[in-house]
């Protein structure tokens, strides 16, 4: 995870796709430069989640407890480790965008298809909003007092954070320190890219399909993830249409699945976005 770079060029990618969904989208003709953060932080979230099912299935790590809980873990602490050197105020305004995308799923009023029901294999949205915002708090707790404000993470949560966020990125370094591919070792299997055709309802898709393939930048970030582990067969990471706002990983195929769809789902929400996330919400 660390070897992704901190100007990894996905982020230059996921700019570019957002941009060119933002019209069918919505009225206003460009993305604000919180919008645009909310969606980047939230797709680059999404990807590092599903990854971490991917690493959890085909490395056959041990998880205790669920396992959609462990791959938010893995997503948020891959995102640390990526951006080990720049920590700024920043990073940590991408990082509570990811928390805010759950309270907004949490308090958004959906259809009863929509709800995430107690026996589900995810946690709550509300829970996934807390989990996210202590990891985030526990991280640097001296210096993180504006992500409570922010959040509202209620102190008898946040005064055991700091030790949750310890043992998140312990585990992390632990299966990374002794299933890391030695440099000496070639690379046996790869993480492929396929691009299918974007929905019909996006009136850019085709224009978004060729100037992300011409980038070049998702090839860019499964090379780096085939190079990271010793990945016991070929993978697949899929650029999709699917019909609703999803994302998943096929254990079947090894294949990881980022739907247009979702992309757009971000890109609504961002709308009710608190536009800097360091203040408090109104």
């Amino acid at each position: 995870m660390h070897t992704l770079s901190e100007t990894a060029p996905w982020r230059v990618c996921l700019a570019m796709l957002l941009a060119l969904l933002a019209a069918p989208a919505m009225a206003e003709s460009a993305l604000t430069d919180a919008q645009l953060r909310f969606v980047t932080a939230n797709a680059e979230f999404t990807l590092f989640h599903e990854m971490g099912h991917l690493l959890i299935a085909e490395l056959q790590l041990p998880v205790l407890g669920r396992e959609e809980d462990a791959a938010d873990q893995l997503g948020l602490i891959g995102l640390f480790l990526r951006n080990n050197r720049t920590r700024d105020h920043a990073f940590y305004r991408k990082l509570v965008d990811i928390a805010e995308y759950w309270r907004l799923e949490w308090q958004r009023p959906k259809p009863a298809y929509e709800e995430v029901q107690p026996w589900d294999s995810h946690a709550l949205d509300a829970q996934r909003f807390y989990n996210i915002a202590c990891l985030i708090y526990g991280s640097d707790p001296d210096n993180l007092d504006w992500v409570l404000q922010t959040t509202g993470l209620p102190a008898e949560r946040a005064l055991y954070c700091d030790q949750e966020f310890a043992q998140a990125r312990h585990a992390v370094e632990w299966f990374e320190a002794r299933l890391r591919r030695p440099a000496s070792r070639p690379v046996r299997h790869r993480i492929s890219v396929q691009y299918d055709p974007p929905p019909a309802h996006l009136v850019n898709g085709q224009d978004m399909l060729r100037r992300v393939r011409e980038s070049g930048e998702l090839e860019t970030v499964a090379k780096l993830a085939s190079e990271m582990f010793d990945l016991p067969r070929d993978g697949l990471l899929r650029l999709s249409g699917c019909g609703s706002p999803d994302s998943w990983y096929d254990s079947r195929n090894a294949e990881v699945v980022l739907c247009y769809e979702r992309l757009e789902h971000f890109l609504l929400l961002s709308r009710d976005a608190p536009t800097e996330a360091g203040q408090p919400r109104p």
